[in-house]
């Protein structure tokens, strides 16, 4: 056993060590590409509302601004999302005692389209069923996934053009990519306002016209998409 021992050592000791393979000219950089791209969607958000002291009363008025308002959203070309609905009862406080006084029952609807004077209609049209709370201006989804394919072709194509410039001022005729990543996609209003990626646009005001008329479009404004790419080649 003591002579199988020693021969296993000795030969692993005459085994040449194996060395970690060397890179050699590795350079690491990265290079980022954007596209200006105009925000096409207009988003609307809307409170249905009702209160009152009875409760069969209080459901039945919201019921029927509820319908009303809903038929009105899902027409087209309107993408309509009914986001929260609940019924409370209503307390007044006196002298340490709580008092039921009503109910209120309340619905918001957030309420989509490319189609801005007609969203604008809608505003002016549900007045007397829904309470506007605010309007937003953003890139599409599918909008968004076409520029995000057009600028990371860009960045990519600017990788390969600093690529070869940098090996053929480091004296060497080629290049090989060792690692590429296609790292942070990033999007902020072309003002350079603070905004992370994919961060909601900021919401504006808007009041509708009194008599039902089309109004004055608020400019929904650019944003900058921008990818970065980062990777390392050898030469």
């Amino acid at each position: 056993m003591l002579k199988h021992a020693v021969t296993a050592c000795l030969l692993a000791a005459a085994l040449p060590a194996v060395a970690e393979p060397l890179n050699y000219n590795v350079v690491e950089f990265s290079e980022s590409a954007n596209i200006e791209v105009a925000r096409d969607t207009m988003t609307a958000r809307f409170q249905v509302r009702a209160e009152g002291k009875d409760r069969e009363a209080v459901n039945s008025e919201f019921t029927k601004k509820f319908n009303s308002f809903s038929k009105k959203a899902q027409n087209s070309p309107f993408k309509s999302e009914l986001i929260s609905r609940h019924a409370t009862p209503r307390y007044q406080y006196s002298n340490g005692k709580r008092t039921q006084t009503g109910w209120e029952e309340v619905a918001e609807f957030k309420v989509e389209s490319k189609d801005f004077n007609a969203l604008n209609r809608l505003i002016a049209a549900a007045q007397s069923d829904a309470n506007l709370q605010y309007t937003s201006f953003s890139v599409s989804k599918q909008k968004r996934e076409s520029v995000i394919d057009e600028v990371s072709k860009a960045a990519i194509l600017r990788f390969k053009d600093r690529a070869q410039t940098l090996a053929q001022t480091l004296g060497h005729s080629s290049y090989k990519i060792v690692k590429l990543n296609l790292g942070h996609i990033g999007s902020q209003p072309v003002q350079y306002e603070s905004a992370a990626a994919f961060k909601s646009v900021r919401a504006v005001p808007l009041a509708a016209s009194a008599d039902g008329g089309e109004i004055d479009n608020p400019t929904p404004g650019t944003e900058e998409i921008s990818i970065t790419v980062d990777g390392s080649i050898q030469m």
